[in-house]
């Protein structure tokens, strides 16, 4: 039986809905919006509008965000009317980066700040989401479409499940894989199904970022298990783990044609010394799509280096600057792909933030990086773990995704602050205390 301080009031539903939004990232295009409407808006509306009911006032997130954030919307407005292309891009960002933070932020309020409850409905999701993508996947091969899907080769399906891209879900469920292999033997032995079925639909997507994903938790897995500390006796057995990892990716990359021409053709083109326009115009769709976004991006920032060209710039800019470096037809072969996100939020922030934005979010990446020093017990190493599966997230989605609001990446950025907030600034965490129902 649950106990009275478990039960969920109306609000706290809603948030518990609003966390089940990292999932939905389609959209509801034209039907009278000016924007997209995300289908997790009317979560976030209703989330709001309860909040209000409940406690008279939305709670605003913290100083330093309003003032980083702030800095950057100014900046961009000023550079914005300067180039002439203030308007609608700019309002449609800035109002989406502040409906979006806000809402994020007050599931962790109305959750008192409970980061391992909120992270367990979050692991919970993510589980059914990738359950399905398997059992999705299986009905692909044997020839029933229920879903979105694309044939990489025979028997070998690229899986999208609930999500519009399959780079998307592996992306959602990137956390939760990594926070399950810094605890792989509790994992293992407890939740192998689990596992089992985010490792299954991670794969299936054919993702090049899922491949990186799963090397960076590795990593951490290690990480976190003093396997990199030369004092402890599993320092010897690192190198033996890490092996075979390698291994296993670098034969993925070689057998598996989607992984090998999307690693050559990416390597290939950023290694080159100058713009290879022949060379663009033979990579697959998805390097074309980061390579031309890298040069527009590239043109942005040395144009404004310490401003970039504004928020919601990035899509004039491309469109003004794509065929100053490649010719016609390959925006009618490739289309302009990822124009609206730069296909990478790096890219994105260096091109409408400049250094002032991409700075600003790199402390904060660093800044709020769980520190090793600070675990002092089986609680903290929980609090450490969520704080890593959630850097590995930052880190792929500043390579590949440039979307500054979707797969619930706002929730996901204030779970890291908090996170090390928490290992930082409780004492509770100092010792192996049960903090809370959700939080041991």
């Amino acid at each position: 039986m649950k106990k009275e301080s478990d039960k969920l009031d109306l609000t706290q539903k809603l948030g518990v809905l609003c966390i089940f939004s990292v999932f939905l990232d389609k959209t509801i295009q034209g039907a009278g919006f000016p924007f997209d409407f995300y289908y997790y808006y009317v979560a976030f509306i209703f989330f709001l509008l309860s909040l209000i009911y409940q406690n008279k006032k939305i709670f605003l997130p913290p100083k330093w965000f309003l003032l980083g954030f702030g800095a950057i919307a100014i900046a961009g407005f000023f550079v914005t009317m300067y180039k002439g292309i203030l308007g609608f891009t700019y309002l449609k960002q800035l109002l989406g980066i502040v409906f979006t933070s806000l809402v994020s932020y007050n599931i962790f309020v109305v959750f008192k700040f409970n980061a391992r409850r909120i992270f367990e409905y979050y692991l919970f999701f993510a589980f059914l989401v990738a359950l399905h993508g398997v059992f999705d996947n299986f009905l692909h091969i044997a020839g029933i479409h229920l879903t979105q899907y694309s044939v990489v080769a025979p028997f070998i399906i690229r899986e999208y499940g609930i999500m519009g891209e399959p780079f998307y879900l592996a992306m959602a469920i990137t956390p939760a894989l990594a926070y399950y292999t810094c605890y792989f033997q509790r994992t293992w032995k407890h939740l192998k199904f689990r596992y089992l079925a985010l490792l299954g639909c991670y794969l299936v997507t054919y993702s090049s970022t899922a491949l990186m994903g799963i090397g960076l938790s590795v990593f951490f897995s290690l990480y976190l298990n003093n396997f990199f500390n030369a004092r402890s006796n599993r320092f010897v057995f690192a190198p033996l783990i890490i092996a075979p990892i390698v291994l296993l990716i670098v034969n993925l990359i070689d057998t598996i044609s989607l992984f090998n021409k999307r690693y050559y053709d990416t390597t290939s083109l950023f290694l080159s010394k100058e713009i290879d326009v022949k060379e663009a115009g033979k990579s697959n769709s998805s390097t074309f799509a980061l390579y031309s976004n890298f040069v527009i991006a590239r043109d942005s920032f040395l144009e404004n280096p310490l401003f970039g060209s504004g928020l919601g710039s990035h899509p004039l800019i491309y469109e003004s600057t794509f065929l100053k470096y490649f010719p016609p037809n390959y925006l009618k072969g490739y289309g302009a792909q990822n124009q609206q996100d730069a296909n990478s939020r790096f890219l994105r922030l260096l091109s409408e933030t400049g250094l002032l934005g991409t700075v600003l979010f790199l402390l904060f990446v660093i800044y709020y990086f769980a520190p090793k020093s600070a675990i002092r017990s089986s609680a903290g190493k929980e609090i450490a773990a969520i704080n890593y599966a959630i850097f590995i997230y930052i880190v792929l989605g500043l390579i590949r995704n440039g979307n500054y609001i979707n797969i619930g990446f706002f929730f996901f950025f204030f779970m890291y602050y908090v996170t090390n907030r928490l290992l930082v600034n409780n004492p509770v965490l100092h010792t192996n205390k049960r903090l809370s129902p959700g939080l041991r």
